[in-house]
C-alpha cells in the first residue's frame, strides 16, 4: 500500500518515537517534534501512539493514494482536502484509490501529522525509525520527502467506525502566543540578577534561526554574572541555553546531546510537545515552576489523556 508524494512542502519527514538509550553515542532523540499531535493522529487510525507518521512543516503538501486507506490529520494545517472537498482534522477519514490528499499550510503553529492505519515502511537503526536529518538516518532514506517519492506501508487493523473524532477538550490549541513552563537550569544562578528576573517578565519572540535542532529567542539580551568557559555538559530537547551574545536558544528534538553554553532553564516535560509548534514570530512567555510542580503537572496531563489515548508517554 502506498502514498505518492506530489508536493512535499517545506519539510516533510517520517517521524515517530524518539531514539532512546543512545545519547552516549552522540545520537540525538529526534522523533516527532509534537508528540501529542502525533499520538492523537495515530489513535484515530488504530496505531500505537508513537508509530511512524508523516510530519509536515509550515507549507502545504499533496499526496495521492494508490490503495484504499484510512487516515487522520492533526496539528496545525489550515485545511484538509480530499479531491478538493474539505474534510475535518482530528477525524477518521476513508481514502479511495486515486484520491488526492491536500494538506493546507499552517496559519498558526508549525507542524501537522498525517497518520495511516498500518505500519509505514521506514529505515530502522538503533531500535528506532524516525528521521534524523542531521546524519541522514532513519525515515525515508534519512531525508525529507521529494516529489515523486512513494511512501509504503503495511495495512493494519483500522477502527471500523468512520467519523471517529478527537474530543474537543483534548485538541491542542495552536496560536502564535505560548506559555511554556520551565524549571531552573543548572547554570541559572550564573545569570546576573536582572537577567534572572527578565527571563520570566518579558515575552520572547522566535527568531528566523528556527529548525528541528532549535530556535533562537529574541528580546532583551541576557547577561551572565561573569563570562567563563564551561565544559560541555548534557542537553536535551527543551533546554534553554545562553550563548555569549546573550540571545537565548531553545533546543528542539534534533538538538545535540551535549553543549558548552550555560543551561539556564528547561521546558517541563508536559509542555515540551509545544516546541514543535513554534514558528518564526511566535511569542513565548516563560513561567518558572519547581521540579516537584513539574512532575505534578505531567501526571495531571497523563491523567487527562489516558482515558482517550491509553498508556502514553510525552517526550
Amino acid at each position: 500500500m502506498t502514498l505518492a508524494v506530489i508536493k512535499p512542502g517545506l519539510q516533510t519527514t517520517l517521524q515517530g518515537s524518539p531514539f532512546s538509550g543512545h545519547r552516549h553515542l552522540g545520537m540525538p532523540a529526534a522523533g516527532a517534534a509534537d508528540c501529542l499531535s502525533l499520538a492523537l493522529a495515530n489513535h484515530l487510525v488504530g496505531n500505537a501512539a508513537d508509530a511512524i507518521a508523516i510530519e509536515i512543516t509550515l507549507d502545504d503538501a499533496h499526496f495521492t493514494a494508490d490503495h484504499p486507506s484510512v487516515v487522520a490529520l492533526t496539528g496545525a494545517a489550515s485545511y484538509f482536502r480530499v479531491n478538493g472537498d474539505d474534510r475535518p482534522l482530528h477525524e477518521l477519514i476513508y481514502i479511495n484509490p486515486g484520491d488526492e490528499i491536500h494538506i493546507g499550510p499552517t496559519l498558526h503553529g508549525c507542524r501537522s501529522y498525517l497518520a495511516v492505519a498500518g505500519k509505514i515502511e521506514a529505515q530502522s537503526l538503533l531500535d528506532g525509525q524516525s528521521t534524523y536529518l542531521g546524519a541522514g538516518l532513519g525515515g525515508f532514506h534519512g531525508r525529507a520527502s521529494k516529489a515523486g517519492d512513494i511512501i509504503k506501508w503495511a495495512p493494519g487493523h483500522a477502527p471500523q467506525r468512520m467519523g471517529k473524532t478527537t474530543p474537543q477538550g483534548l485538541r491542542p490549541i495552536l496560536s502564535d502566543n505560548y506559555i511554556l513552563r520551565v524549571t531552573a537550569g543548572p547554570e541559572f544562578s550564573a545569570l546576573d540578577s536582572r537577567s534572572r528576573e527578565i527571563l520570566f517578565e518579558i515575552k520572547y519572540q522566535v527568531g528566523p534561526r528556527t529548525n528541528r535542532m532549535g530556535l533562537s529567542l529574541q528580546a532583551e539580551i541576557l547577561a551572565m554574572e561573569k563570562q567563563s568557559q564551561m565544559q560541555s555538559a548534557p542537553v536535551f530537547s527543551g533546554t534553554i541555553q545562553c550563548p555569549p551574545d546573550g540571545e537565548p536558544f531553545l533546543l528542539g528534538p534534533d538538538a545535540q546531546t551535549t553543549g558548552g553554553y550555560p543551561r539556564i532553564a528547561q521546558v517541563i516535560r508536559a509542555d515540551r510537545h509545544l516546541i514543535g509548534q513554534l514558528r518564526p514570530g511566535s511569542e513565548i512567555q516563560f513561567v518558572k515552576v519547581s521540579n516537584e510542580r513539574a512532575t505534578e503537572i505531567y501526571r495531571q496531563k497523563l491523567a487527562l489523556l489516558t482515558p482517550w489515548l491509553g498508556t502514553i508517554n510525552l517526550w
